[in-house]
């Protein structure tokens, strides 16, 4: 069902506003050129590419394969391809094969949007996985809907995205549900904390991931002693954290990627400031001990799954992941793996390819509807779509302990939500 037309007016108005806006939180086909880089030129040659014919069913997947957020997008096209390569195994979709489309957006904004416009323009592809950040799918949200098209994004968590159009889908969830959790079961009742300052990136997911955290210390009593945000790409952290030393909080609060996480708890060890460390699901990273080390130990984040040796699944989708890749995936894989196989069985229970029938059905799907299809596959379900097509998940608490992701609570929701 269509929205008011008001919601299309705010969704390009946000667009144009956030379109040329820093990467959030978050090749040419499949046959990227291998000259770009050596990351292109392993997902050109990993990534089959077939022609159109009636025994395919094609999506699409827009991500970073080249560029200074390529590993990053890494774990994002891997986690489809494996996805893929799990329902094609499992009889495919409408009895078809299905063959994935991947475009590299270099983790661009107005690269993303040239390439919905080509994918949209291409009848064949029934659906887009991706963009790969919120700054990306909200500049690319109108584009979509002109199209009638999904897109699926895996990670864009930004409050705004979502609600922008009928055709905007997350299964990241919004900050405002992960961070209040964060501030909640994290800093109120696991930590107790009194007092917090926080360090955010300066980006569409930062800022939205900071307003939520705003907002759940106003909730629960938790002062914010100083808040001081940076631009992605900063190497320097020292006057950030001399500043907000001076105001004496009990923790620090990093609102922040793997990579800008790990050197600011390298730079806290280096100025000797032993303060606990929150972080924001985005830290769900091995990325995180391995350039931190010792002074990552500690750390508590949220996290919406847990991958464990002793959950079966999650190891084996792990396991191939990194004997592909060469690393364990981020917190990004596991969401992107879920996307792929949502979409497809969104395709499957709308028993045809039809852009509109497909988004409709996306729209009703649960995790119920995949275990149907492919067994219990699913990484960090359960699913079931909002009428704003978000998902409100439920969360856990992690904690670095001997150099190890450790979990420390059950799953829940914050209360606002339950």
């Amino acid at each position: 069902m269509k929205k008011s037309s008001m919601k299309k007016s705010i969704a390009l108005g946000l667009a144009l506003a956030m379109g040329t806006s820093l990467l959030a939180a978050c090749g040419g086909s499949a046959t990227t050129s291998s000259s770009e880089q050596t990351s292109s030129a392993n997902a050109s040659s990993e990534i089959a590419s077939t022609e159109t014919s009636g025994d395919t069913i094609r999506i699409g997947g827009i991500t970073a394969v080249t560029g200074d957020k390529a590993e990053m997008g890494e774990s994002f096209w891997r986690s489809w391809e494996l996805a893929i390569e799990k329902v094609n195994e499992n009889g495919g979709v409408l009895g078809k094969k299905v063959e994935l489309v991947l475009e590299d957006s270099k983790g661009e904004p107005k690269e993303a949007v040239e390439l919905t416009k080509k994918m949209g323009d291409d009848e064949s592809i029934v659906g887009v996985l991706g963009p790969m950040t919120s700054s990306e799918a909200i500049a690319c949200a109108p584009v979509f809907e002109e199209y009638t098209m999904v897109e699926l994004s895996p990670c864009a968590s930004n409050n705004q995205y979502a609600p922008m159009s009928d055709y905007a889908f997350t299964v990241a969830g919004k900050m405002e549900a992960e961070q209040p959790y964060l501030v909640e079961r994290g800093a109120y009742e696991y930590l107790n904390a009194k007092s917090i300052g926080v360090i955010w990136v300066n980006d569409d997911w930062g800022s939205s991931a900071f307003e939520s955290t705003k907002q759940g210390c106003e909730e629960y009593g938790i002062e914010i002693t100083d808040d001081e945000s940076f631009v992605s790409g900063e190497k320097d952290f020292t006057a950030i954290l001399t500043k907000i030393r001076q105001t004496n909080p009990e923790y620090l609060m990093l609102v922040t990627q793997a990579a800008d996480g790990a050197l600011i708890l390298k730079q806290l060890e280096a100025m000797g400031w032993d303060i606990p460390v929150i972080g924001a699901g985005a830290m769900y990273s091995d990325q995180v001990i391995l350039l931190a080390g010792k002074a990552a130990e500690g750390l508590v984040i949220s996290a919406g799954f847990f991958l464990s040796e002793e959950d079966e699944i999650a190891w084996d989708y792990a396991t191939k992941f990194y004997e592909g890749a060469g690393f364990y995936p981020t917190t990004h894989g596991p969401l992107s793996y879920d996307a792929a196989l949502l979409l497809c069985a969104a395709i499957e229970k709308a028993g045809t390819t039809d852009r509109q029938a497909v988004r409709d059905a996306l729209a009703g799907i649960t995790d119920a509807d995949v275990q149907a299809l492919w067994g219990d596959v699913l990484l960090a379900g359960p699913y079931e779509f909002t009428e704003d097509e978000d998902i409100i998940r439920a969360y856990c608490l992690l904690k670095i302990v001997d150099g190890k992701w450790t979990k420390v609570s059950d799953y829940s929701k914050c209360s606002k939500f339950e």
